[in-house]
């Protein structure tokens, strides 16, 4: 059966709300396709979590810690990635710049995730894809964030029926192997089963803006 090169249409899905509960037990099953003929649907943002324990009220010093840390970790200037999962006729995205290489053998990445929709979906599928942006995908980052929609639809490369976003500078397919919760995030390790790369020029993340080496600096 031939993989589908694009989709039909966009969804997205509603902001996200605390809810109780434990990590549900990581399962693998076969990855799924969609059925001929049928392009699948693209779901973006952030959604109802599982798996998350229940946050303790926060004091005023503890949020302002928080504010403290992300305007120091702003100094730390990143890539940025979409994730990517596939479940049933379903490709869920979101953007993220909590990506990193862990080991190179066996060859294991890293993604950190808040409470969003693809912790739930992480646990059913098993895999996950990372796209890394290239300076002309903004768009897509501030799509896959749920910031607004992106004016080119995105279209998909695949693996093994895993999906991985067109045009990006460099292309990651994994598979779970480890799950770690920490504080209100978790981290999910994944053994890289695919590698493919282009040359070109970055996108960026900086003090929580998108952006070149040159827009950065220019922006100052």
């Amino acid at each position: 059966m031939t993989e589908p090169q694009g989709i039909a249409r966009l969804t997205r899905v509603a902001q996200p709300t605390e809810s109780e509960g434990l990590m549900p037990p990581l399962r693998q099953p076969p990855p799924s396709k969609p059925p001929h003929g049928k392009s699948p649907t693209v779901r973006v943002g952030l959604q109802t979590p599982t798996g998350m324990a229940k946050l303790t009220p926060r004091s005023a010093a503890a949020e302002k810690a928080a504010r403290d840390l992300r305007h120091v970790m702003g100094r730390f200037a990143t890539g940025v990635t979409v994730v990517t999962t596939m479940h049933r006729d379903t490709i869920h995205g979101m953007t993220a710049n909590a990506f990193l290489s862990v080991s190179l053998r066996p060859p294991l990445v890293l993604v950190s995730l808040g409470r969003c929709r693809m912790t739930e979906m992480l646990p059913l599928t098993g895999r996950y894809g990372v796209s890394v942006l290239a300076h002309d995908q903004e768009h897509f980052a501030a799509h896959f964030a749920a910031q607004r929609e992106s004016p080119v639809r995105p279209t998909f490369a695949w693996h093994e029926g895993l999906p991985l976003l067109e045009g990006a500078l460099a292309h990651v397919a994994c598979r779970v192997v480890d799950v770690h919760p920490a504080g209100d995030h978790v981290l999910w390790i994944g053994e890289v089963e695919h590698l493919d790369h282009v040359e070109g020029e970055p996108l960026l993340f900086y003090t929580g803006r998108f952006g070149t080496v040159r827009d950065l600096q220019t922006s100052d």
